[in-house]
């Protein structure tokens, strides 16, 4: 499978925008179900969570202060949050077929 191209948005605790963002969302693009990967604080990696993606970004987007960005500014922002770096679009691509296999 090709490597997949991703969109990011940045994931805020509050509509203020100006405090550091508390998670990064990759969401592969195309069609097809969601396939989107998180920083999982739980488990202290970067995770398959079409789940939570679709459910912060579709299905109740008032609730949350959601911004989209481009990948350097999502690379920059995950020190806010994390000090594992946010996975190159080949490492996001594998992440979601290893999860899609099971």
């Amino acid at each position: 499978m090709p490597t997949l191209t991703f969109r990011y948005h940045l994931l805020y605790r509050t509509d203020d925008q100006t405090q550091p963002p508390v998670n990064v969302i990759a969401v592969a693009a195309g069609p097809g179900p969601t396939q989107a990967v998180i920083w999982d604080r739980p488990t202290s990696r970067w995770g398959f969570r079409p789940d939570v993606a679709a459910s912060i970004l579709y299905a109740n987007p008032e609730r949350h202060s959601v911004r989209a960005v481009d990948r350097s500014t999502a690379e920059s922002v995950t020190r806010h949050f994390t000090t594992v770096p946010l996975p190159s679009e080949p490492e996001l691509t594998r992440i979601c077929q290893e999860a899609s296999r099971t």
